[in-house]
């Protein structure tokens, strides 16, 4: 059964349709702060309680020191949160779970869809990204050609190429991303 619920987690992880863009949800969009190592089952519990969830999982591979052996498997892009959807009832559902160390409030549910957006368009085209601490200064931009067409996010100068930074804000931090400095424009 943890098998099954695995792979729905990682067939929501590829998809282009995404919870959050559903006009119609129950509630307000919460972010999880979930005990050690409990994103994934919070997923396959939430999934089954039926409350809307977003977990942005990232492939990894490693090989093994003494082996050799390559190891791949799929791990959340922020480790030890997650993202859900829920109403008072619901909410109080994930609390009993007892995979829940804490809930964060949302102060701003707008800024947090579109950042989750932009986090699941650029996981559904690429797996080359680094985690950073968010960015407070830098200029806003968007991505006007190629697979990332469209993302907007603070934009940074390395040599020849940009580096895009998505900000989950409530998280503190963002993903990162490199594209061509000629594919990306200024927004205003």
């Amino acid at each position: 059964m943890a098998v099954m619920c695995y792979e729905s987690v990682l067939s929501d992880a590829g998809r282009d349709t995404s919870p959050f863009l559903s006009s119609v949800l129950p509630g307000v969009w919460y972010a999880a702060h979930t005990r050690s190592r409990n994103e994934k089952m919070l997923a396959c519990e939430l999934g089954r309680l039926g409350i809307v969830h977003y977990l942005p999982l990232t492939r990894r591979v490693t090989r093994s020191r003494v082996s050799n052996r390559i190891s791949r498997s799929l791990v959340p892009v922020f480790p030890g949160y997650l993202f859900f959807n829920a109403n008072e009832e619901q909410r109080y559902l994930t609390l009993r779970t007892n995979r829940v160390a804490n809930v964060l409030d949302v102060p701003d549910q707008r800024q947090l869809v579109s950042e989750l957006y932009n986090l699941h368009f650029l996981l559904s085209r690429t797996q080359e990204f680094l985690i950073a601490d968010q960015l407070q200064v830098g200029d806003w931009g968007r991505v006007i050609a190629g697979p990332l067409g469209g993302i907007e996010g603070t934009v940074t100068h390395r040599p020849n190429r940009m580096r895009l930074n998505m900000n989950v804000s409530i998280l503190g931090q963002s993903v990162s991303v490199e594209v061509d400095a000629d594919n990306v424009e200024r927004v205003e």
